[in-house]
């Protein structure tokens, strides 16, 4: 199976760094392939951010899907995501509803650990809108961002750490997940060091995305998620007008 991981910012080694993860995470016999945003912002850390990520990943999917079996958006809030349900025919998982629902398997209650405080904001509403905030124990938050965000993972481990440490402690988190993509690899490498389940939105998304192209769901034809009819437009990139237009495919 053939799976598109999108990164919804412009950050190429944000990319790699979350393709590394899910490779490790893959099959045998599954094929990735990721993708940076066509445009938007060096990461994605806000409302606004994440409306300019929204019709980047859908341009970036319309683009470069051909061939996919399934589609990864990979930032944590999970931009784009019920657009593209609507737009394109595969299954379409985000990283955060997967490591959501990967968390409420595992425990009662869970924690995310992030990296900025604007990204905590976002991360309560996320967990509110796939219906599982009733499970969330808490979502800590560093105090400030690394200088570099494609270090954030060296930079920021130990801080990251100290907050899991707290979330079972003092939240009392039965399962903790460490948000965003720049922090991809973070949970497999602090496992061992914490007393309950670190999960990873890109390496749960995976598996998420093999589980629904082994189920082989019928493509909706009702309902909210049917493939909405053509109308005119103007100003997309050339495949994304062909989808919504109808010119081709």
């Amino acid at each position: 199976m053939k799976l598109l991981l999108v990164n919804p910012n412009i950050t190429d080694r944000i990319t790699e760094i979350m393709l590394e993860e899910a490779r490790r995470s893959a099959g045998t016999g599954t094929v990735l392939q990721a993708v940076s945003a066509p445009f938007g912002t060096q990461y994605v850390e806000n409302r606004a951010e994440a409306a300019i990520a929204s019709h980047a990943v859908l341009e970036a999917i319309a683009e470069h899907g051909a061939g996919a079996d399934a589609v990864i958006v990979a930032a944590f809030g999970d931009p784009g995501v019920e657009a593209a349900r609507e737009l394109f025919d595969v299954p379409v998982v985000g990283i955060s509803e997967a490591a959501f629902h990967m968390a409420w398997l595992l425990g009662r209650r869970y924690s995310v650990v992030c990296l900025t405080p604007r990204l905590r904001t976002w991360y309560l509403e996320c967990a509110r809108e796939v219906g599982l905030d009733g499970r969330l124990a808490s979502v800590r938050a560093l105090p400030r961002l690394a200088a570099d965000i494609t270090q954030a993972r060296e930079a920021t481990r130990e801080a990251l750490l100290d907050q899991c440490r707290r979330a079972v402690e003092e939240d009392q988190a039965e399962v903790l997940i460490v948000g965003g993509g720049p922090l991809a690899g973070v949970a497999r490498e602090i496992a061992h060091l914490l007393p309950v389940p670190v999960i990873d939105g890109v390496s749960c998304a995976v598996r998420m995305a093999e589980a629904l192209v082994g189920l082989a769901p019928a493509v909706p034809a009702a309902g909210s998620f049917a493939r909405p009819p053509a109308k005119p437009a103007r100003g997309l990139g050339q495949a994304l007008q062909a989808r919504i237009t109808r010119e081709a495919g």
